[in-house]
């Protein structure tokens, strides 16, 4: 909610309780006038602003094979909660295993050679040239049957995190490539409302000013929430910046995509007291003025008022009163200055 304007608080103060032409200053009344009081304090002058939006997930994870295969089998659907480590997919792995069960039948001549010949050698019967030959040749042999087993491995693909399968994008006998996503993971213990805010109100709103957002498809349920990011980049055509609301979701009720409203607390550095709206009266000349009444004495005095803005519960003093003041808010059109007064109970 925007505070209006001190010049059009004014002129609404006018058109409300008229001018204070028939409160001429220094009339004395035989009898006191009944009135009730009120005692100032401060402005609560927060600004609450809202906005629609949608959520988004904390983090989007895509997942992908590291060898191109068709697909044998998908364990999982979409919207469904996975653990990390959880087998997710797998390739056929016929071809990788055919690879692999050679790389073992290569590395075990390698290493039947080596064992055979290592002992020539340390005896000095087998030349420098020939064991470096079959040295190199095990060594070879090992990294071929590693990079097998990998490539066997690799068949099968595995949750990096606990999250929900937010896309599935593989089905049994297609083919899957690399780095092209086949599961796309989504963390949303922690989401974030989005939402556009108009260029001329985004210098307002910063990073941990409070927010509550309402979910319409949780049954307009609230949830606390703090400004997370702000953007700084416009859209060009729309003339708004993005900024995102950061939402606890322990129960994972919160899902991304669901239409969200968003109200954002803006409090702002108050100096300002606050008076209500029907104890502020208007003179001749358009001026704003109150009545301020000393119990000690029960005397009305008329004390004229710098208006800063109407809030919700008031408006806004900015000057000519005093925090505990005793203002008049009944029975202030029956007074003059300094007028005798009888305080009712409230």
């Amino acid at each position: 909610m925007k505070k209006l304007t001190a010049p059009a608080v004014s002129l609404l103060m006018a058109l409300i309780t008229g001018t204070g032409c028939n409160h001429s200053v220094g009339n004395t009344q035989a009898e006191p006038v009944p009135v009730k009081l009120y005692k100032v304090g401060a402005a609560d002058a927060r600004q609450y602003t809202a906005y629609s939006g949608t959520i988004e997930e904390s983090e989007t994870i895509p997942l992908s094979f590291a060898s191109v295969g068709t697909v044998a089998e998908v364990r999982v659907a979409e919207g469904q909660f996975v653990k990390k480590g959880q087998l997710l997919a797998r390739l056929d792995t016929a071809t990788f295993n055919s690879a692999w069960k050679m790389a073992n039948a290569v590395q075990q001549q390698a290493e039947d050679a080596y064992k055979r010949l290592a002992p020539m050698y340390q005896n000095g019967n087998l030349p420098e040239i020939k064991y470096v030959e079959v040295e190199t040749g095990l060594q070879q042999a090992k990294a071929a049957a590693a990079i097998a087993r990998k490539g066997l491995e690799d068949c099968n693909l595995y949750a990096t995190t606990d999250a929900l399968v937010g896309k599935r994008s593989i089905n049994p006998g297609m083919i899957a490539l690399p780095n092209v996503s086949s599961i796309t993971l989504v963390k949303i213990s922690k989401v974030f409302a989005k939402v556009a805010v108009p260029e001329d109100e985004i210098s307002s709103i910063k990073n941990g000013d409070k927010a509550t957002v309402s979910i319409g498809a949780l049954g307009s349920q609230e949830y606390a929430g703090t400004v997370a990011e702000v953007g700084v980049m416009a859209d060009p055509l729309a003339h708004t910046y993005k900024i995102k609301i950061a939402l606890a979701n322990s129960d994972w009720k919160i899902k991304p995509g669901m239409i969200c409203k968003v109200t954002i607390e803006n409090p702002t550095a108050q100096q300002g007291l606050l008076a209500p709206s029907y104890a502020v009266l208007v003179d001749e000349t358009g001026k704003n003025f109150v009545y301020v009444v000393d119990p000690a004495t029960a005397k009305a005095t008329r004390k004229y008022v710098q208006i800063g803005g109407m809030l919700a519960n008031g408006l806004e003093i900015t000057a000519g009163l005093n925090r505990d003041d005793h203002l008049v808010v009944s029975g202030q059109h029956n007074l003059v200055d300094n007028a005798a007064v009888r305080i009712l109970a409230n």
